[in-house]
């Protein structure tokens, strides 16, 4: 019998299944701070945009005609401030959301004091030239590589902030009408491809509305929050005449929602932000309907991250969720996970990096997928970003035999003592889902190896020491242990538990 044996390299992060990704790092231009918003409306026509840092904000733009072998850069307006949001409706004619500049005073750049998807001030920010910009429309009619303003907006609007075109003249966008950023924000539809808009009837007041999302041309969602005596809450507003009047789902456990998607009319997914406690790293939950909006249930959460969007990879159940990790002292770290079962379970991607964080995704297909977003370090964003995988993402791990084991057995790992890899070995005997998981001797959580469903059979792992912590350097010689549960994701219906000691010397 042949074996053909899969193993990775595990990296440290909170619960969920850690490997070392296929995403290559694609050559763009330097003129850019990061990227927020990306499209391909063919596999090789893909247009880019976000901003430039400096003493102030400049919208930057970049494009390809290769499937991302070269980016380019692309045209834009001087007083462009950002891009937010770029949709096509054909292989040349598209349109973006965002905000100009009224005037480019310098003034001193306090990223904590912006939104690090559109850096729209926050709420309660005391910042000269606060009013420094107003809403932008702009129309690409060659693919993005080139860039200029287009119709009339309300005059009111100070930032565009999502956008979605139901077909080639028909669009919506979540609009912000006051320059504090989170005080009132609407939706906006045109019917003459961005001509003209008009100012939508909203369910009481909307502090913030991050994105918005149709599935034909009555139904839409919009999320966001609300503010009700102090207190954030999740919003899901739904249309289902046009955008003529809109419902409102109020989430108590939720500060904001970020992002919506739909694969089909009645199943989508909705991601958004945790309340924090005692100061903690807020926590992130996908929620899920499967009746085009009339429900919907938290089917699974993630500590210590922030999650700026989710996308579906076309009429599938594969998605791909994305931003960035929180760790002690205030160290972040990017943040990727997948699900090809329309969010029951997840599978998350580490690159390794540390500094990453991530905006914008597009799954063309199951397999053909893009990322975009910036380098930052020390609150600064150093550089843009695209990553491109054609395997899905990561590589995850299969059995090594063909044969169904008869029970549940966790193997003692090998080498043991180890310096600084080790593999460990397990088998199930029935479709189960499986956490393997290393702790140091205070019983503290080092490594996540395995977080996901798995059918029976016989698998393998190894763990790599010398990438813990995730700052840097390798993990001190001494006893660790590592603990296999196979049951659910919650917790619930544990099948199995085992756990056994692991000797690291140097």
């Amino acid at each position: 019998m042949c074996k053909i044996i899969l193993v990775f390299t595990a990296a440290i992060l909170h619960p969920g299944l850690s490997v070392n990704s296929q995403w290559v790092y694609q050559q763009v231009p330097t003129n850019a701070s990061y990227y927020i918003t990306l499209e391909f409306p063919s596999a090789q026509i893909g247009i880019a945009g976000g901003a430039f840092l400096s003493a102030n904000f400049f919208g930057r733009g970049a494009y390809t005609t290769n499937s991302g072998n070269n980016w380019l850069i692309s045209l834009v307006p001087d007083s462009l401030r950002v891009m937010v949001e770029i949709k096509f409706i054909n292989l040349t004619t598209g349109y973006c959301a965002g905000a100009y500049n009224l005037n480019t005073t310098s003034h001193t750049i306090e990223m904590i004091k912006y939104d690090k998807r559109t850096f729209r001030v926050l709420p309660g920010q005391n910042i000269d030239l606060v009013d420094n910009y107003k809403g932008l429309f702009m129309k690409s009619t060659n693919s993005g590589q080139s860039w200029f303003t287009y119709g009339s907006l309300p005059s009111s609007v100070y930032y565009l902030l999502a956008l979605h075109f139901v077909n080639s003249t028909t669009g919506f966008a979540a609009a912000s009408f006051d320059f504090s950023g989170g005080v009132d924000d609407r939706v906006i539809k045109t019917t003459n491809a961005g001509q003209s808009w008009t100012v939508l009837t909203m369910p009481e007041n909307i502090n913030n509305l991050s994105d918005i999302y149709f599935i034909d041309m009555n139904t839409g969602f919009a999320v966001g929050y609300d503010v009700v005596s102090d207190t954030g809450r999740g919003v899901i507003l739904k249309t289902t005449n046009a955008g003529i009047s809109w419902s409102r789902q109020i989430f108590m456990e939720l500060y904001r929602f970020y992002g919506v998607h739909f694969t089909n009319s009645s199943t989508g997914l909705a991601v958004g932000r945790a309340y924090s406690i005692f100061f903690e790293p807020d926590d992130a939950k996908i929620y899920r309907t499967t009746n085009a909006g009339v429900n919907w249930t938290n089917v699974f959460n993630f500590d210590d991250v922030e999650i700026y969007g989710v996308n579906f990879a076309p009429n599938t159940g594969t998605a791909l969720i994305y931003g960035y990790n929180f760790f002690l002292n205030f160290r972040s770290r990017e943040f990727i996970a997948r699900t090809t079962n329309f969010g029951n379970s997840w599978t998350e991607s580490v690159l390794n990096d540390t500094s990453l964080f991530l905006f914008d995704t597009k799954l063309l297909d199951q397999n053909n997928w893009y990322l975009a977003g910036g380098d930052m370090h020390d609150s600064v964003f150093n550089g843009p970003v695209i990553l491109h995988t054609t395997n899905g993402g990561a590589i995850g791990i299969e059995p090594i035999s063909s044969e169904i084991p008869e029970r549940f057995v966790l193997f003692q790992n090998y080498p043991n003592p180890f310096n600084p890899v080790t593999n460990v070995k397990f088998q199930i005997p029935k479709p189960s889902f499986v956490k393997l998981v290393i702790y140091d001797l205070l019983g503290r959580e080092v490594a996540t190896l395995v977080n996901e469903q798995l059918k029976a059979g016989t698998y393998e792992v190894d763990w790599d020491a010398s990438n813990y912590p995730p700052d840097g350097g390798q993990a001190p010689s001494g006893v660790y242990f590592y603990r296999l549960v196979v049951g659910d994701n919650t917790n619930n219906g544990v099948g199995f538990v085992e756990t056994k000691k692991m000797v690291l010397v140097k």
